[in-house]
């Protein structure tokens, strides 16, 4: 095959999912929140550049999950989660990556990610169907910047993210 054809066959597998959009599942589809009993709150650890600014994971994890409880969500330890939702295991990962800016003494940029992990399992190849994995069924993030003495605006941002989460479980689980 000739280099221009293989160029226009690439072209094609690429633009197919435009042609057919109804055949992918979005990462922040509220309906896999559906039948949900609750949530494990699992927030990665931090840079030590940003606990140097008092911003722990256990910090931001109780601000999630006291957000999570007044709205109504459960939290649930692993082993409650285990028990409640063995098929799917869900549990709300929250990552906040961080760069300090060289040209700025205190000065950092950030990113946060919060998704929802549960576990599934892939069809077709037998093999696979054994294997369980985890994969996000809902996702949000968001990037910014702050100076050291302004790092409530990450907290901020978990909890607007935090947020959205819960206004999605709610609209998902309100048809009960």
């Amino acid at each position: 095959m000739k280099t221009w054809k293989k160029g226009y066959f690439l072209i094609l597998v690429m633009a197919l999912p435009f042609f057919f959009p109804n055949q992918s599942f979005p990462l922040s589809c509220a309906e896999s929140l559906e039948g949900l009993k609750g949530v494990e709150v699992v927030v990665e650890e931090l840079k030590p550049e940003l606990e140097n600014f008092n911003l722990t994971a256990t910090q931001i994890q109780k601000e999630v999950e006291v957000k999570l409880q007044n709205a109504g969500v459960q939290v649930l330890s692993k082993e409650d989660n285990e028990k409640i939702q063995p098929l799917r295991k869900p549990y709300l990962y929250i990552k906040v990556n961080s760069c300090k800016l060289p040209w700025r003494r205190s000065s950092f940029a950030f990113s946060i990610d919060i998704a929802l992990n549960q576990q599934v399992k892939l069809r077709g190849n037998p093999e696979l169907k054994k294997t369980i994995f985890y994969s996000p069924t809902w996702y949000k993030s968001e990037v910014g910047g702050v100076s050291g003495k302004d790092m409530a605006e990450i907290i901020e941002a978990v909890k607007t993210l935090t947020e959205k989460f819960i206004g999605a479980y709610q609209t998902a689980n309100s048809k009960r």
